[in-house]
């Protein structure tokens, strides 16, 4: 009988784990029977969580580790089993441990490379070394530990490993050989190599001795488990596409590469890199093509890591109902022949109609983009399916119009843009706040509000403000018509509370963007006014600025009303928190009432 889906694995993530705390602990309580029944329907059959080896299993180097994650896991893999699902534990190994921690007491001959950290996470910031791979103890550790963590969980899917990430692990995961290297963590320049162990290695060779270790392990203990090797910043490692640490890995490890990281789009008329994941640009990138290729010619299966449901471009919202641009990355999946999928990072892993159409698309045989579309629209919405279908379609090619850049996505405002306290009392401000992680909790004051303060310089780069506002304002003039044909069809079908929920989201989502637009012109106003020397243009500018508050008083007055209907929008998943309430809302509107009220000049 032929298999019932072309891809395999199909991979996804509970909404609901927690990546930088209890992940295992808590994985019982994360993963609910109706979950994991419903991911199984959608045709998912694997679940990802983040384990930290020395943590989860004992060893010759790290004993005496408690079995509760182990306890647990055998309880997972029970339990999801019973829906055809496999647990996946994704691993960067091996975890380095921070200059000041007991263990290079016991073990200061296993210390490598340094590296040190600021303005990641409060999990990861300090200074680190790395678990030298050049020692024997650390190798058989490797080894020893996969094989044990395998053993006594039998049933694991397998593992998911990145050698070159925000974690420290092996002494080239922060140290560059290549020139043509660029990174942003300014502390790796000033580092020298030191490890007199691997000074004369090859990065390559390094990070392929990982894996190898790593998969002996595994294979030892479970040869039907996954050993699946991401090719995530593997530039620190060796130049695109990396053919001499490709050719070096087990024919038997999955090679698997992001869709679109390494690929271009165009904003404005010029070419900016992608280096994220991306809704806005449907790929896949030359290095994908490349890095399969390698793989392919070797006789390696490949996976594509891909968002199925949101992606840092706006990641506080459920999904992003933008499923033809889904739909359209699925079928280019198969057409490059991608074995199978890892569909979300620490978010974008909700059922959702995004997901819902993922599992549709990998079923064999596949159906077209338009074809699956409409299937969701028609189980979703019953009547109303046909105007979904031309709402989502406008929605889709709004997003094509999106201003991708790293900055903008890490440090920009739009994940809790209506909440912004924007203000007069910025009018004096000063450029050089610090930037803002878009992907922790955000920052708040001594009064527990929203900080506000020109940090525009970390993120509207390389842009300017004239062309980020003018493609979020092309993307907004395309998403409002398909807010119009949702604001009729709810009108014509007024009890249908799950299309209410999507003209909800929808409207949501454009006030963010307005938001943000906002913000940016705002600051762009300050910067004006402070410039200028003339009294009719200071106070030309200080009534754009009244227009642009009484504008966003009115934005945050409507998402207020939103965020109560759906208390889903606003929370971000890696964050693990909300990053903007109602608090903030009613903050921000009181705030803008009695400025406006004021109003003198």
């Amino acid at each position: 009988m032929k298999n019932r889906f072309i891809f395999n694995p199909r991979i996804i993530r509970s909404p609901w784990s927690d990546f930088y705390g209890r992940e295992l602990e808590d994985a019982l309580k994360t993963h609910p029977e109706s979950y994991l029944k419903k991911i199984s329907e959608y045709g998912y059959n694997g679940v990802w969580l983040h384990a930290i080896l020395r943590k989860t299993v004992s060893s010759s180097l790290f004993p005496n580790v408690k079995p509760d994650k182990i306890n647990n896991l055998n309880r997972l893999v029970e339990r999801t089993g019973k829906y055809g699902i496999k647990v996946y534990l994704y691993f960067c190994e091996p975890r380095g441990l921070k200059a000041e921690d007991s263990f290079w007491k016991k073990h200061p001959e296993l210390k490598g490379q340094p590296a040190e950290f600021a303005g990641i996470s409060p999990d990861i910031d300090g200074r680190y070394f790395a678990l030298c791979t050049g020692t024997n103890a650390v190798k058989e550790f490797l080894e020893e530990s996969f094989f044990n963590l395998f053993r006594m969980v039998p049933g694991l899917g397998g593992v998911i490993l990145i050698t070159a990430s925000e974690f420290h692990t092996h002494c080239y995961s922060h140290f560059s050989k290549y020139s043509s290297f660029r990174h942003n963590f300014e502390s790796w320049k000033r580092e020298k190599f030191v490890c007199p162990r691997c000074i004369d290695r090859q990065p390559e060779e390094v990070v392929a001795e990982i894996i190898n270790l790593i998969n002996n392990g595994v294979k030892k203990a479970s040869p039907e488990a996954d050993v699946i090797a991401w090719t995530w910043s593997w530039v620190i490692i060796e130049p695109d596409p990396q053919k001499k640490l490709i050719s070096l890995l087990p024919e038997d490890v999955i090679l698997m590469s992001d869709w679109e990281r390494g690929g271009y789009k165009e904003v404005s008329g010029k070419r900016y890199p992608v280096d994220e994941y991306s809704f806005s640009y449907t790929g896949p990138s030359l290095r994908f093509k490349k890095q399969i290729k390698i793989a392919k010619d070797r006789g390696m299966k490949v996976m594509a890591k891909i968002q199925i449901g949101t992606t840092h471009e706006l990641t506080t919202v459920p999904y992003l109902p933008v499923p033809f641009l889904l739909a359209e990355k699925m079928r280019r999946l198969k057409i490059y022949g991608v074995d199978g999928y890892l569909g979300c990072w620490i978010f974008g892993g909700d059922i959702s109609p995004m997901s819902r159409l993922a599992g549709i698309m990998s079923e064999f045989p596949q159906i077209t983009p338009d074809q699956a579309v409409k299937k969701i629209s028609v189980e979703e919405f019953g009547n109303s399916h046909k105007k979904i279908f031309f709402a989502w379609k406008k929605f889709s090619s709004a997003w094509k119009k999106y201003p991708f850049s790293i900055p903008f996505l890490y440090y920009g405002p739009i994940n809790y843009a209506t909440a912004y306290p924007i203000s007069l009392s910025l009018l004096s401000c000063r450029r050089g706040i610090p930037a803002i992680a878009s992907w922790m909790p955000v920052p708040r004051n001594v009064n527990g509000h929203l900080p506000a303060g020109d940090n525009t310089e970390h993120w509207l780069k390389p842009f300017s403000a004239r062309t980020i506002t003018g493609a979020l304002r092309e993307l907004l003039q395309e998403w409002e018509k398909g807010i119009e044909i949702l604001v009729n069809a709810a009108d014509k079908d007024s009890g249908n509370q799950r299309l209410r929920l999507e003209l909800n989201l929808a409207q949501h989502i454009f006030l963010s963007i307005k938001s943000t637009i906002n913000i940016i012109q705002f600051y762009h106003a300050i910067h004006i006014f402070q410039r200028s020397k003339s009294g009719t243009k200071r106070k030309k500018t200080l009534k754009w600025m009244r227009k642009i508050l009484k504008e966003e008083l009115e934005i945050s007055k409507k998402d207020k009303d939103l965020v109560k209907f759906d208390n889903r929008l606003g929370y971000h998943p890696e964050a693990h928190t909300h990053l903007f309430t109602l608090k903030d809302l009613d903050y921000k509107i009181s705030l803008l009432e009695k400025e406006i009220f004021n109003w003198k000049f």
